[in-house]
Protein backbone atom coordinates (compact mmCIF):
# COMPACT_ATOMS: atom_id res chain seq x y z
CA UNK A 1 0.00 0.00 0.00
CA UNK A 2 1.71 3.80 -0.68
CA UNK A 3 2.00 5.64 2.57
CA UNK A 4 1.46 9.15 2.98
CA UNK A 5 5.42 10.56 2.95
CA UNK A 6 6.15 8.44 -0.13
CA UNK A 7 6.86 10.19 -3.36
CA UNK A 8 4.24 9.90 -6.28
CA UNK A 9 6.06 8.02 -9.05
CA UNK A 10 5.06 9.58 -12.83
CA UNK A 11 3.69 6.43 -14.44
CA UNK A 12 5.68 5.73 -17.35
CA UNK A 13 3.56 5.15 -20.42
CA UNK A 14 5.83 5.21 -22.95
CA UNK A 15 7.53 1.76 -21.22
CA UNK A 16 7.33 -2.01 -22.76
CA UNK A 17 4.17 -2.52 -19.88
CA UNK A 18 1.52 -0.31 -21.60
CA UNK A 19 0.06 -0.36 -25.17
CA UNK A 20 0.08 2.99 -27.05
CA UNK A 21 -2.72 4.48 -28.36
CA UNK A 22 -1.49 4.35 -32.19
CA UNK A 23 -1.36 0.31 -31.41
CA UNK A 24 -5.03 0.26 -29.97
CA UNK A 25 -6.71 -0.10 -33.55
CA UNK A 26 -8.69 -3.27 -32.82
CA UNK A 27 -12.33 -3.18 -33.05
CA UNK A 28 -14.63 -5.87 -31.13
CA UNK A 29 -15.69 -8.17 -34.23
CA UNK A 30 -11.78 -9.17 -34.15
CA UNK A 31 -12.50 -10.73 -30.17
CA UNK A 32 -14.81 -12.95 -32.42
CA UNK A 33 -12.15 -14.20 -34.59
CA UNK A 34 -9.29 -14.18 -32.37
CA UNK A 35 -11.06 -16.92 -29.90
CA UNK A 36 -13.21 -18.71 -32.25
CA UNK A 37 -10.06 -18.97 -34.41
CA UNK A 38 -8.02 -21.02 -31.87
CA UNK A 39 -10.45 -22.77 -30.85
CA UNK A 40 -11.52 -23.89 -34.69
CA UNK A 41 -8.27 -25.77 -34.37
CA UNK A 42 -6.66 -28.99 -34.08
CA UNK A 43 -6.01 -29.22 -30.46
CA UNK A 44 -9.71 -28.94 -30.13
CA UNK A 45 -10.58 -31.68 -32.24
CA UNK A 46 -8.35 -34.15 -30.37
CA UNK A 47 -8.96 -33.04 -26.74
CA UNK A 48 -12.76 -33.63 -27.15
CA UNK A 49 -12.82 -36.86 -26.83
CA UNK A 50 -11.39 -37.08 -23.62
CA UNK A 51 -14.97 -37.43 -21.77
CA UNK A 52 -15.28 -40.63 -24.17
CA UNK A 53 -12.12 -41.81 -22.90
CA UNK A 54 -13.06 -41.49 -19.53
CA UNK A 55 -15.99 -43.58 -19.92
CA UNK A 56 -19.04 -41.20 -20.14
CA UNK A 57 -22.03 -41.31 -22.03
CA UNK A 58 -22.34 -39.23 -25.19
CA UNK A 59 -24.94 -37.30 -23.41
CA UNK A 60 -22.86 -36.52 -20.70
CA UNK A 61 -20.14 -35.31 -22.54
CA UNK A 62 -22.39 -33.04 -25.28
CA UNK A 63 -23.96 -31.54 -21.65
CA UNK A 64 -20.74 -31.23 -20.01
CA UNK A 65 -19.69 -29.08 -23.33
CA UNK A 66 -22.75 -27.16 -23.47
CA UNK A 67 -23.71 -25.88 -20.18
CA UNK A 68 -19.78 -25.55 -18.92
CA UNK A 69 -18.29 -23.23 -21.87
CA UNK A 70 -20.65 -20.80 -21.03
CA UNK A 71 -19.47 -20.05 -17.86
CA UNK A 72 -15.44 -20.47 -18.99
CA UNK A 73 -16.84 -18.23 -21.88
CA UNK A 74 -17.98 -15.55 -20.02
CA UNK A 75 -14.54 -15.29 -17.98
CA UNK A 76 -12.98 -15.12 -21.58
CA UNK A 77 -15.35 -12.00 -22.36
CA UNK A 78 -14.85 -10.21 -19.24
CA UNK A 79 -10.76 -10.64 -19.38
CA UNK A 80 -10.68 -9.08 -22.73
CA UNK A 81 -12.97 -6.54 -21.48
CA UNK A 82 -10.39 -5.74 -18.98
CA UNK A 83 -7.45 -5.90 -21.45
CA UNK A 84 -9.55 -3.31 -23.21
CA UNK A 85 -10.57 -0.66 -20.48
CA UNK A 86 -7.35 -0.59 -18.89
CA UNK A 87 -4.40 -1.08 -21.76
CA UNK A 88 -2.29 -3.45 -19.44
CA UNK A 89 -0.99 -6.92 -20.82
CA UNK A 90 -2.74 -9.61 -18.14
CA UNK A 91 0.55 -9.50 -15.27
CA UNK A 92 0.26 -5.66 -15.52
CA UNK A 93 -3.72 -5.90 -14.81
CA UNK A 94 -2.50 -8.62 -11.56
CA UNK A 95 -0.60 -5.60 -9.67
CA UNK A 96 -3.42 -3.66 -8.14
CA UNK A 97 -4.08 -7.74 -6.67
CA UNK A 98 -1.17 -8.80 -5.96
CA UNK A 99 0.97 -5.83 -6.11
CA UNK A 100 3.80 -4.38 -8.68
CA UNK A 101 6.47 -6.65 -7.51
CA UNK A 102 3.88 -9.73 -6.19
CA UNK A 103 2.38 -9.72 -10.34
CA UNK A 104 6.12 -10.46 -11.12
CA UNK A 105 6.02 -13.91 -8.88
CA UNK A 106 2.86 -14.76 -10.98
CA UNK A 107 4.80 -14.41 -14.10
CA UNK A 108 6.96 -17.08 -14.00
CA UNK A 109 4.18 -19.62 -13.30
CA UNK A 110 2.00 -17.70 -16.29
CA UNK A 111 5.26 -18.08 -18.69
CA UNK A 112 5.92 -21.43 -18.42
CA UNK A 113 2.44 -22.48 -18.69
CA UNK A 114 1.85 -20.56 -22.24
CA UNK A 115 5.60 -22.14 -23.30
CA UNK A 116 3.30 -25.50 -22.22
CA UNK A 117 0.51 -24.67 -24.39
CA UNK A 118 3.12 -24.15 -27.13
CA UNK A 119 4.18 -27.42 -26.62
CA UNK A 120 0.78 -28.84 -26.41
CA UNK A 121 -0.60 -27.53 -29.42
CA UNK A 122 2.50 -28.47 -31.74
CA UNK A 123 2.12 -32.09 -30.76
CA UNK A 124 -1.44 -32.05 -31.67
CA UNK A 125 -0.13 -30.77 -34.80
CA UNK A 126 1.89 -33.19 -35.39
CA UNK A 127 0.04 -35.71 -35.03
CA UNK A 128 -2.12 -34.26 -38.26
CA UNK A 129 1.21 -33.54 -40.36
CA UNK A 130 2.05 -37.08 -40.16
CA UNK A 131 -1.01 -38.29 -41.37
CA UNK A 132 0.03 -35.80 -44.28
CA UNK A 133 3.34 -36.99 -44.97
CA UNK A 134 2.41 -40.71 -44.60
CA UNK A 135 -0.04 -40.50 -48.08
CA UNK A 136 3.18 -38.92 -49.55
CA UNK A 137 5.07 -42.69 -48.92
CA UNK A 138 7.26 -40.65 -46.18
CA UNK A 139 8.11 -43.20 -43.45
CA UNK A 140 6.61 -42.25 -39.94
CA UNK A 141 8.47 -43.01 -36.75
CA UNK A 142 9.59 -40.36 -33.84
CA UNK A 143 12.49 -39.00 -36.52
CA UNK A 144 9.83 -38.07 -38.88
CA UNK A 145 7.66 -36.72 -36.14
CA UNK A 146 10.54 -34.48 -34.83
CA UNK A 147 11.58 -33.10 -38.06
CA UNK A 148 7.42 -32.17 -38.45
CA UNK A 149 7.87 -30.59 -34.85
CA UNK A 150 10.64 -28.50 -36.01
CA UNK A 151 9.07 -27.54 -39.38
CA UNK A 152 6.31 -26.35 -37.75
CA UNK A 153 7.55 -24.11 -35.29
CA UNK A 154 10.54 -22.45 -37.34
CA UNK A 155 6.89 -21.57 -39.84
CA UNK A 156 5.24 -20.28 -36.10
CA UNK A 157 8.10 -18.13 -34.95
CA UNK A 158 8.36 -16.00 -38.38
CA UNK A 159 4.62 -15.01 -37.90
CA UNK A 160 4.64 -14.47 -34.68
CA UNK A 161 7.34 -11.58 -34.93
CA UNK A 162 4.38 -9.47 -37.01
CA UNK A 163 2.95 -9.41 -34.05
CA UNK A 164 -1.20 -8.54 -33.37
CA UNK A 165 -1.87 -7.51 -36.75
CA UNK A 166 -0.78 -10.05 -38.98
CA UNK A 167 -2.07 -12.64 -36.62
CA UNK A 168 -5.48 -11.49 -36.46
CA UNK A 169 -5.39 -11.06 -40.10
CA UNK A 170 -4.09 -14.42 -40.36
CA UNK A 171 -6.92 -15.66 -37.78
CA UNK A 172 -9.93 -14.71 -40.09
CA UNK A 173 -8.86 -16.87 -43.09
CA UNK A 174 -7.22 -19.90 -41.03
CA UNK A 175 -10.84 -19.50 -39.31
CA UNK A 176 -12.77 -19.80 -42.81
CA UNK A 177 -10.50 -22.44 -43.75
CA UNK A 178 -10.71 -24.73 -40.02
CA UNK A 179 -14.79 -23.61 -40.48
CA UNK A 180 -14.80 -25.29 -43.67
CA UNK A 181 -12.83 -28.15 -42.77
CA UNK A 182 -14.82 -29.13 -39.73
CA UNK A 183 -18.30 -29.36 -41.84
CA UNK A 184 -16.68 -31.71 -44.16
CA UNK A 185 -15.32 -33.75 -41.14
CA UNK A 186 -19.15 -33.84 -39.63
CA UNK A 187 -20.61 -34.64 -42.98
CA UNK A 188 -18.05 -37.96 -42.72
CA UNK A 189 -18.84 -38.39 -39.52
CA UNK A 190 -22.64 -37.92 -39.66
CA UNK A 191 -22.93 -40.23 -42.99
CA UNK A 192 -21.59 -42.99 -40.77
CA UNK A 193 -24.53 -42.74 -38.37
CA UNK A 194 -23.82 -41.51 -34.74
CA UNK A 195 -24.86 -43.54 -31.58
CA UNK A 196 -26.70 -40.75 -30.07
CA UNK A 197 -27.46 -42.93 -27.22
CA UNK A 198 -23.99 -44.42 -26.54
CA UNK A 199 -23.71 -45.67 -23.00
CA UNK A 200 -21.35 -45.00 -20.67
CA UNK A 201 -18.81 -47.17 -19.79
CA UNK A 202 -18.55 -46.10 -15.82
CA UNK A 203 -21.41 -46.20 -13.68
CA UNK A 204 -22.09 -44.77 -9.94
CA UNK A 205 -19.88 -42.90 -7.94
CA UNK A 206 -16.91 -43.28 -10.37
CA UNK A 207 -19.22 -41.87 -13.45
CA UNK A 208 -19.82 -38.56 -11.46
CA UNK A 209 -16.47 -38.37 -10.67
CA UNK A 210 -15.35 -38.56 -14.10
CA UNK A 211 -17.91 -35.96 -15.23
CA UNK A 212 -16.66 -33.73 -12.75
CA UNK A 213 -12.86 -34.13 -14.43
CA UNK A 214 -14.32 -33.47 -17.59
CA UNK A 215 -16.03 -30.35 -16.12
CA UNK A 216 -12.58 -29.02 -14.30
CA UNK A 217 -10.30 -30.10 -17.25
CA UNK A 218 -12.52 -28.85 -20.70
CA UNK A 219 -16.22 -27.69 -19.53
CA UNK A 220 -15.13 -24.79 -17.51
CA UNK A 221 -11.34 -25.08 -17.15
CA UNK A 222 -11.11 -24.64 -20.92
CA UNK A 223 -12.10 -21.40 -21.01
CA UNK A 224 -10.25 -20.20 -17.71
CA UNK A 225 -7.19 -21.60 -19.18
CA UNK A 226 -7.64 -19.05 -21.78
CA UNK A 227 -8.12 -16.16 -19.78
CA UNK A 228 -5.00 -14.86 -20.00
CA UNK A 229 -4.49 -14.58 -23.23
CA UNK A 230 -7.66 -12.83 -23.78
CA UNK A 231 -6.31 -9.57 -21.79
CA UNK A 232 -3.34 -9.14 -24.22
CA UNK A 233 -5.89 -9.56 -27.78
CA UNK A 234 -8.12 -6.86 -25.53
CA UNK A 235 -5.89 -4.42 -24.55
CA UNK A 236 -5.33 -3.82 -28.62
CA UNK A 237 -9.09 -2.87 -28.92
CA UNK A 238 -9.69 0.79 -28.98
CA UNK A 239 -10.29 2.19 -26.13
CA UNK A 240 -13.67 3.93 -27.31
CA UNK A 241 -14.78 0.78 -28.83
CA UNK A 242 -17.95 -0.51 -26.81
CA UNK A 243 -17.53 -2.60 -23.84
CA UNK A 244 -20.52 -4.54 -24.18
CA UNK A 245 -19.41 -5.52 -28.24
CA UNK A 246 -15.79 -6.62 -26.37
CA UNK A 247 -17.28 -9.04 -23.88
CA UNK A 248 -20.09 -10.79 -26.42
CA UNK A 249 -17.25 -10.72 -29.25
CA UNK A 250 -15.00 -12.30 -27.01
CA UNK A 251 -17.37 -14.07 -25.42
CA UNK A 252 -19.51 -15.85 -28.07
CA UNK A 253 -16.25 -16.60 -30.32
CA UNK A 254 -15.00 -18.78 -27.69
CA UNK A 255 -18.26 -20.49 -27.06
CA UNK A 256 -18.75 -21.24 -30.33
CA UNK A 257 -15.35 -22.52 -31.39
CA UNK A 258 -15.28 -24.42 -27.99
CA UNK A 259 -18.38 -26.36 -28.21
CA UNK A 260 -18.77 -27.29 -32.00
CA UNK A 261 -15.19 -28.31 -32.00
CA UNK A 262 -15.15 -30.92 -28.59
CA UNK A 263 -18.99 -32.07 -29.39
CA UNK A 264 -17.62 -33.22 -32.96
CA UNK A 265 -14.35 -34.72 -31.30
CA UNK A 266 -16.69 -36.63 -28.94
CA UNK A 267 -18.90 -37.77 -31.95
CA UNK A 268 -16.12 -38.81 -33.47
CA UNK A 269 -14.23 -40.96 -31.25
CA UNK A 270 -17.39 -42.95 -30.27
CA UNK A 271 -16.17 -45.31 -33.10
CA UNK A 272 -12.53 -44.72 -33.75
CA UNK A 273 -9.80 -45.61 -31.62
CA UNK A 274 -7.80 -41.70 -32.22
CA UNK A 275 -6.09 -41.34 -28.54
CA UNK A 276 -6.42 -38.15 -28.87
CA UNK A 277 -4.19 -37.94 -32.61
CA UNK A 278 -6.00 -35.47 -34.68
CA UNK A 279 -4.62 -37.41 -37.94
CA UNK A 280 -6.39 -40.77 -37.09
CA UNK A 281 -9.33 -38.89 -36.12
CA UNK A 282 -10.07 -37.01 -39.67
CA UNK A 283 -8.97 -40.43 -41.39
CA UNK A 284 -11.83 -42.41 -39.27
CA UNK A 285 -14.62 -39.95 -40.40
CA UNK A 286 -13.52 -39.18 -44.37
CA UNK A 287 -12.15 -41.46 -47.44
CA UNK A 288 -8.38 -41.16 -48.05
CA UNK A 289 -8.70 -38.73 -50.76
CA UNK A 290 -10.89 -36.36 -48.81
CA UNK A 291 -9.07 -36.28 -45.82
CA UNK A 292 -5.37 -34.97 -47.16
CA UNK A 293 -6.60 -31.62 -47.98
CA UNK A 294 -8.57 -31.15 -44.72
CA UNK A 295 -5.38 -32.32 -42.58
CA UNK A 296 -3.44 -29.87 -44.66
CA UNK A 297 -6.00 -27.55 -44.10
CA UNK A 298 -5.60 -28.15 -40.27
CA UNK A 299 -1.78 -28.51 -39.99
CA UNK A 300 -1.89 -24.62 -41.31
CA UNK A 301 -4.59 -24.06 -38.87
CA UNK A 302 -2.52 -25.21 -36.00
CA UNK A 303 -0.98 -21.36 -36.28
CA UNK A 304 -3.56 -19.35 -34.45
CA UNK A 305 -3.65 -21.09 -31.41
CA UNK A 306 -0.03 -21.69 -30.85
CA UNK A 307 0.35 -17.76 -32.13
CA UNK A 308 -1.86 -16.64 -29.56
CA UNK A 309 1.11 -18.34 -27.33
CA UNK A 310 3.79 -17.36 -29.02
CA UNK A 311 2.34 -13.18 -28.80
CA UNK A 312 2.00 -13.52 -24.83
CA UNK A 313 4.67 -14.87 -23.61
CA UNK A 314 7.50 -11.99 -24.18
CA UNK A 315 4.29 -9.87 -22.98
CA UNK A 316 4.84 -12.02 -19.32
CA UNK A 317 8.48 -11.91 -19.44
CA UNK A 318 8.59 -8.04 -20.01
CA UNK A 319 6.10 -7.75 -16.67
CA UNK A 320 8.68 -10.10 -14.44
CA UNK A 321 11.38 -7.48 -15.84
CA UNK A 322 13.19 -9.45 -18.54
CA UNK A 323 13.60 -6.97 -21.59
CA UNK A 324 13.78 -8.37 -24.92
CA UNK A 325 12.97 -7.55 -28.41
CA UNK A 326 10.12 -9.36 -29.98
CA UNK A 327 11.88 -12.25 -31.65
CA UNK A 328 13.69 -13.19 -28.96
CA UNK A 329 11.21 -13.40 -26.81
CA UNK A 330 9.16 -15.30 -29.54
CA UNK A 331 12.35 -17.96 -29.95
CA UNK A 332 12.37 -18.23 -26.21
CA UNK A 333 8.86 -19.13 -25.72
CA UNK A 334 8.83 -21.87 -28.20
CA UNK A 335 12.33 -23.42 -27.53
CA UNK A 336 10.92 -23.65 -23.30
CA UNK A 337 7.83 -25.43 -25.03
CA UNK A 338 9.31 -27.68 -27.03
CA UNK A 339 10.41 -30.40 -24.68
CA UNK A 340 6.37 -30.93 -23.78
CA UNK A 341 5.98 -31.95 -27.71
CA UNK A 342 9.07 -33.97 -27.62
CA UNK A 343 7.72 -35.65 -24.58
CA UNK A 344 4.25 -36.64 -26.57
CA UNK A 345 6.10 -37.82 -29.73
CA UNK A 346 7.88 -40.35 -27.88
CA UNK A 347 5.44 -41.75 -25.35
CA UNK A 348 2.60 -44.57 -26.64
CA UNK A 349 -0.44 -42.39 -25.53
CA UNK A 350 -0.71 -38.89 -24.77
CA UNK A 351 -4.06 -38.39 -23.11
CA UNK A 352 -2.89 -38.76 -19.49
CA UNK A 353 -0.32 -36.43 -20.03
CA UNK A 354 -2.87 -33.86 -21.44
CA UNK A 355 -5.56 -34.73 -18.22
CA UNK A 356 -2.63 -33.69 -15.90
CA UNK A 357 -1.36 -31.03 -18.16
CA UNK A 358 -5.15 -29.07 -17.60
CA UNK A 359 -6.23 -30.15 -14.62
CA UNK A 360 -2.33 -28.82 -13.22
CA UNK A 361 -3.29 -25.76 -15.04
CA UNK A 362 -6.47 -25.05 -13.65
CA UNK A 363 -5.67 -25.60 -9.82
CA UNK A 364 -3.18 -22.49 -9.77
CA UNK A 365 -5.10 -20.41 -12.47
CA UNK A 366 -8.96 -20.38 -11.18
CA UNK A 367 -7.78 -18.42 -7.99
CA UNK A 368 -6.01 -16.01 -9.79
CA UNK A 369 -8.58 -15.70 -12.14
CA UNK A 370 -11.00 -15.01 -9.17
CA UNK A 371 -8.72 -12.41 -7.38
CA UNK A 372 -7.87 -10.68 -10.37
CA UNK A 373 -11.58 -9.99 -11.76
CA UNK A 374 -13.72 -9.79 -8.32
CA UNK A 375 -10.39 -6.55 -7.50
CA UNK A 376 -11.35 -5.17 -10.68
CA UNK A 377 -14.79 -5.54 -11.46
CA UNK A 378 -16.48 -5.61 -8.15
CA UNK A 379 -13.27 -3.60 -5.20
CA UNK A 380 -12.53 -0.82 -8.02
CA UNK A 381 -15.68 -0.74 -10.20
CA UNK A 382 -14.26 -1.26 -13.19
CA UNK A 383 -11.52 0.96 -12.85
CA UNK A 384 -7.66 1.63 -12.35
CA UNK A 385 -5.51 4.36 -12.50
CA UNK A 386 -1.87 4.56 -14.54
CA UNK A 387 -0.10 5.00 -11.08
CA UNK A 388 -2.04 1.33 -9.80
CA UNK A 389 -1.22 -0.11 -13.01
CA UNK A 390 2.08 1.35 -14.17
CA UNK A 391 3.97 1.94 -10.76
CA UNK A 392 5.34 1.03 -7.50
CA UNK A 393 2.95 3.64 -5.83
CA UNK A 394 -0.06 2.31 -6.55
CA UNK A 395 -2.97 1.33 -4.46
CA UNK A 396 -1.72 -2.27 -3.83
CA UNK A 397 2.36 -1.21 -3.82
CA UNK A 398 4.75 -3.44 -4.50
CA UNK A 399 3.66 -6.76 -2.52
CA UNK A 400 -0.60 -6.99 -1.40
CA UNK A 401 -1.07 -9.80 1.25
CA UNK A 402 -4.71 -10.42 1.16
CA UNK A 403 -3.77 -11.25 -3.03
CA UNK A 404 -0.74 -13.16 -2.02
CA UNK A 405 -2.19 -14.87 0.67
CA UNK A 406 -5.67 -15.91 -1.45
CA UNK A 407 -3.92 -17.18 -3.95
CA UNK A 408 -1.57 -19.80 -1.91
CA UNK A 409 -4.76 -20.52 0.47
CA UNK A 410 -6.94 -21.44 -2.79
CA UNK A 411 -4.23 -23.17 -4.60
CA UNK A 412 -3.58 -25.30 -0.90
CA UNK A 413 -7.57 -25.80 -0.90
CA UNK A 414 -7.25 -26.63 -4.83
CA UNK A 415 -5.21 -29.80 -3.97
CA UNK A 416 -7.05 -31.02 -1.09
CA UNK A 417 -9.97 -31.44 -3.94
CA UNK A 418 -8.09 -32.72 -7.29
CA UNK A 419 -7.34 -35.99 -9.05
CA UNK A 420 -5.09 -35.61 -11.30
CA UNK A 421 -2.44 -38.37 -13.10
CA UNK A 422 0.01 -36.41 -10.69
CA UNK A 423 -1.56 -36.01 -7.49
CA UNK A 424 -4.51 -37.39 -6.08
CA UNK A 425 -5.81 -36.33 -3.14
CA UNK A 426 -7.04 -38.76 -0.55
CA UNK A 427 -10.40 -37.29 0.01
CA UNK A 428 -11.37 -37.41 -3.60
CA UNK A 429 -10.29 -41.18 -4.46
CA UNK A 430 -11.73 -42.12 -0.84
CA UNK A 431 -14.81 -40.27 -0.61
CA UNK A 432 -15.62 -38.73 -3.99
CA UNK A 433 -15.42 -41.52 -6.20
CA UNK A 434 -12.11 -40.38 -7.55
CA UNK A 435 -13.79 -36.68 -8.83
CA UNK A 436 -11.98 -33.60 -9.23
CA UNK A 437 -13.52 -29.91 -7.49
CA UNK A 438 -10.17 -28.34 -7.59
CA UNK A 439 -11.49 -25.60 -9.85
CA UNK A 440 -14.31 -24.70 -7.69
CA UNK A 441 -13.17 -24.98 -4.32
CA UNK A 442 -9.93 -23.41 -5.36
CA UNK A 443 -12.18 -20.36 -6.37
CA UNK A 444 -14.72 -20.39 -3.31
CA UNK A 445 -11.50 -20.00 -0.91
CA UNK A 446 -9.67 -17.53 -2.79
CA UNK A 447 -12.92 -15.15 -3.53
CA UNK A 448 -13.62 -15.93 0.78
CA UNK A 449 -10.41 -14.25 1.80
CA UNK A 450 -10.03 -12.50 -0.84
CA UNK A 451 -12.93 -9.30 -1.29
CA UNK A 452 -13.32 -9.01 2.45
CA UNK A 453 -10.02 -8.41 3.46
CA UNK A 454 -8.72 -6.59 0.10
CA UNK A 455 -11.86 -4.40 0.25
CA UNK A 456 -10.68 -3.38 3.63
CA UNK A 457 -7.21 -2.56 3.20
CA UNK A 458 -7.99 -0.72 0.21
CA UNK A 459 -10.86 1.46 1.34
CA UNK A 460 -9.19 3.86 3.00
CA UNK A 461 -6.80 4.45 0.35
CA UNK A 462 -8.74 5.05 -2.30
CA UNK A 463 -11.09 7.42 -0.46
CA UNK A 464 -8.00 9.41 1.10
CA UNK A 465 -5.95 9.48 -2.33
CA UNK A 466 -6.65 12.87 -4.16
CA UNK A 467 -4.00 13.29 -7.08
CA UNK A 468 -3.43 10.99 -9.79
CA UNK A 469 -0.29 10.02 -9.24
CA UNK A 470 -1.39 8.51 -5.59
CA UNK A 471 -3.62 6.48 -7.11
CA UNK A 472 -6.83 7.62 -8.18
CA UNK A 473 -9.04 6.14 -10.68
CA UNK A 474 -9.17 8.59 -13.36
CA UNK A 475 -12.26 8.40 -15.69
CA UNK A 476 -11.98 6.70 -19.05
CA UNK A 477 -13.50 7.76 -22.62
CA UNK A 478 -17.24 6.95 -22.74
CA UNK A 479 -17.20 3.94 -25.58
CA UNK A 480 -19.14 3.96 -28.61
CA UNK A 481 -22.09 2.30 -29.53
Amino acid sequence: MSRPNEVPEKPDLEGLDSTADSERRGVPREMFFVFAGVNVAVTNLAVGALGIVLGLSLVDVLLVYFLGAILGSAAVGLCALQGQRTGGSVMVNARPSFGFEGARLLAVLLFVTTAGWFGVNSYFGVTAARSIAGQFGVPGGHTTDVLLLVLLTAMLVLVAVFGYRIITKYERIAFMGMGISLVIVAIGAFSGGIDWWHQATVHGAERIGAITVLVTALGVGWGVSWTPFAHDFGRFVRRDASHRKVFFSAAIGMYVGTFLTFALSAVIAISAESSLDVGKTVEAALPRAVAFPVLLVMTLGLLPANLVNLFVGPAVRKTAGLRLNRFQGVLITAIVGMPIAVAGIYQPEFGSTFKAFMLTLVMWLTPWLVITLSDYFMIHRGHYSDVDLFTRNGVAGRFFAPGIVSWVVGLAASLAFANTPIFSSPLMTRYFGGADLSLFVGALVSFAIYYPWASWRKKSSLRSDSTPEVGQRVAEPEPTS
